[in-house]
């Protein structure tokens, strides 16, 4: 007869397993996350250690499974990166679930509360730190259509998000497991609660608050076409870039101030380079509007993923190269210079892409005053909606509005608190395009001044929590020792 515990892990793991499995991945439901971690918190202090541990790996490894198409076959990632992929969140997780237990066990309900959060949070910057991904994986990009929630990253960066969802689903997993003392159990809703409404009433705030701003019009062109088109000769990329500067003259609205173009619209050289800025100054000029042209432009040294800028008087005016590129994909060199742009509505800066998913580079765009960010942007279909999400978070982050033409992706309008102006998927063979308002008010945020403190801050509990986990487990043993 299957006894009524192995029944009641069983149940929490899969109800764990599914709320993870909806509340992350590409297009995440974002109340799913806070709910995940919570049947097998609360379990855990039950078991022994190693099967806590396998039951967390396990669940969270079940709940990754719905990004195993993309990594599989979208991306066609390598057979051991996948795994790699997969496995070293499982086996966080799963550390993680040990760590939470160790202090449901001691009855230290608000330690227990905190230890999860810190740990997360640690985690993730330390491993945003090292990789060459930056924040790609980061849960809080989970919670993107909660707008009052992902407030708090302008005054936290995106490691405040991650540490309120698993700060309600650590309280929530110490108060079901029934350990603790009673006061430790009346005290606890009411502090975790304060904090979690804390955060929310400041989103909420800050969504209504109305900074004085201009209003400004912006239009994204983009038109997904073959692998073999931009692998093809420069003849082959100098007619689809004038097919552009066509459909920028169709479509562009009259006091339209900025047009930007998707990533890689063709790769040229130094002869061909000098045709396509004489075709878009003169596109520029005849529209009064300036634009954002995203190419590789290869010279005798080396090649570059560029973004080059037309002003509204057909001058070719600044180029950026981007700075973050994909390891084992882009073979261009990177550029380590900002571009930013003294314009009648304010201070405009460029960037590319993958570039976004670096908070720093960003923060220090909105350091030097830019309250507007044009993107340029290549993504893969399915994962379009969260990477466009993640350039967007970095507008809150940092007060700046966002306008970003991604080609196997979206055009993305957004405002500096990270509501949608517009929006429109692109699709194979033909223009797509979409024009939008958006204000373009200078906020420096807390963020902006402070940068990654509050990562530092999880970073310093998570280590004290440890050093104490430590010291009462010598203690104990010492004790144990002696009688």
């Amino acid at each position: 007869m299957v006894s009524r515990k192995f029944l009641l892990v069983v149940a929490a793991g899969v109800v764990s397993a599914a709320f993870a499995y909806l509340g992350t991945g590409l297009h995440p439901i974002w109340w799913a996350l806070w709910l995940a971690p919570i049947p097998v918190l609360a379990i855990a202090p039950r078991l022994h250690g190693s099967t806590a541990f396998f039951l967390g790996a396990i669940v969270w490894l079940m709940g990754e499974m719905s990004q195993w198409n993309y990594v599989k076959h979208a991306i066609e990632l390598p057979p051991r990166i996948i795994i790699l992929y997969f496995v070293v969140p499982a086996v966080v997780f799963g550390f993680g679930v040990l760590f939470v237990r160790s202090f449901i066990r001691r009855g230290s309900l608000f330690l227990a509360s905190l230890a999860f959060p810190a740990y997360w949070v640690a985690y993730e910057y330390l491993t945003a730190m090292a990789s060459p991904h930056s924040t790609w994986g980061n849960l809080a990009y989970t919670q993107m259509n909660c707008l009052p929630v992902i407030q708090i990253a302008a005054i936290t960066g995106i490691w405040g998000i991650s540490f309120i969802v698993f700060l309600f689903a650590g309280a929530a997993a110490a108060l079901l497991s029934g350990a603790g003392e009673r006061w430790q159990r009346r005290l606890l809703p009411a502090a975790v609660g304060l904090v979690i409404c804390a955060a929310l009433v400041f989103g909420k705030w800050r969504l209504q608050s109305n900074p004085a701003a201009q209003s400004m019009a912006v239009t994204l062109i983009a038109k997904d076409v073959p692998m073999r088109v931009y692998l093809g000769s420069e003849e082959q990329a100098l007619e689809l870039l004038r097919e552009y500067a066509d459909e920028i003259r169709r479509v562009t609205p009259a006091g339209t101030q900025a047009v930007v173009l998707p990533e890689k619209t063709g790769r040229l050289g130094e002869s061909a380079l000098a045709e396509v800025d004489t075709l878009f100054s003169s596109a520029a000029n005849d529209k009064h509007t300036a634009i954002v042209l995203g190419l590789v432009r290869k010279t005798r040294s080396a090649a570059f993923n560029s973004s080059r800028f037309y002003s509204a008087d057909g001058k070719l005016e600044a180029n950026y190269d981007k700075h973050h590129l994909i390891p084992g994909v882009e073979p261009e060199k990177p550029g380590d210079k900002r571009v930013i742009l003294d314009e009648s509505s304010g201070r405009w800066g460029l960037q590319i892409c993958k570039d976004m998913d670096f908070p720093k580079l960003s923060r220090e765009y909105a350091a030097e005053g830019a309250n507007l960010l044009l993107v340029p942007a290549w993504d893969f279909n399915l994962d379009g909606w969260l990477h466009g999400r993640m350039a967007v978070l970095r507008a809150v982050e940092n007060g700046f509005a966002l306008a970003r033409s991604a080609r196997n992706g979206l055009l993305t309008l957004s405002d500096d608190r990270g509501r949608i102006l517009a929006e429109a998927a692109t699709v194979p063979g033909r223009f797509v395009s979409i024009t939008g308002n958006v204000n373009v008010s200078r906020e420096e945020t807390f963020y902006t001044r402070a940068g990654d403190w509050f990562a530092w801050l999880c970073v310093a509990v998570f280590v004290s929590l440890l050093g104490f986990n430590s010291s009462r487990h010598h203690r104990s043993e010492r004790k144990g020792t002696r009688s």
